[in-house]
């Protein structure tokens, strides 16, 4: 009788694991694109435009101004990431120096990042050798934690500009990526 206990206690709590969202700034990733939007502005967040099943806001991320993009199933019901984009940057220092602020604040938080590497093929230390290394998409940057609801992930990445790079953090709801997914098969 003891064991079936333990056992069905073990399964609840499973199961009450299973049925957690991720969180962004303390609003569960879940739900549709309107009433995802509607917590985010009420947190602060301007809308500045959607496009297709994306909608992107401006606003205070931890003290930094950022844009705020809402990754959401085709038909708006669902909502399945966030992705914090901070402004791009032409410096290489400036953009390590905003990485490791942000690992070393997930680290505290969740733990060591289940994957990190963090490798710049540049042979030099200068800021445009560098930087070209971000505009041609061979720097590897980036750390991942698995954290309760999906996972979050910290990189380095190419923005639109000449020799520009920026930060992104990546919040993805491990449910509702796995039904986006599963929409997506059934269309191919």
């Amino acid at each position: 009788m003891k064991h079936i206990l333990l056992l069905l206690l073990l399964c609840v709590t499973f199961y009450a694991n299973a049925q957690d969202h991720l969180t962004f700034k303390g609003i569960p990733i879940e739900g549709g694109i309107t009433t995802f939007c509607q917590k985010l502005k009420a947190k602060g967040f301007t809308q500045m435009g959607k496009d297709k099943n994306i909608t992107l806001f401006t606003g205070d991320f931890t003290g930094r101004q950022a844009t705020i993009g809402v990754g959401a199933s085709d038909d708006g019901k669902n909502v399945f990431s966030v992705v914090v984009l901070f402004d791009p940057s032409k410096e290489w220092n400036s953009l390590v120096s905003t990485y490791d602020y942000y690992k070393d604040l997930y680290t505290r938080k969740y733990g060591e990042p289940a994957i990190s590497k963090e490798n710049n093929p540049s042979h030099s230390d200068s800021n445009t050798a560098l930087m070209a290394e971000v505009h041609q998409g061979t720097v590897v940057y980036g750390s991942a934690w698995n954290v309760p609801g999906g996972d979050i992930q910290l990189s380095i990445e190419k923005s639109s500009g000449f020799y520009e790079g920026m930060v992104m953090i990546r919040y993805r709801d491990s449910q509702n990526v796995e039904s986006k997914i599963q929409s997506d098969l059934e269309d191919i």
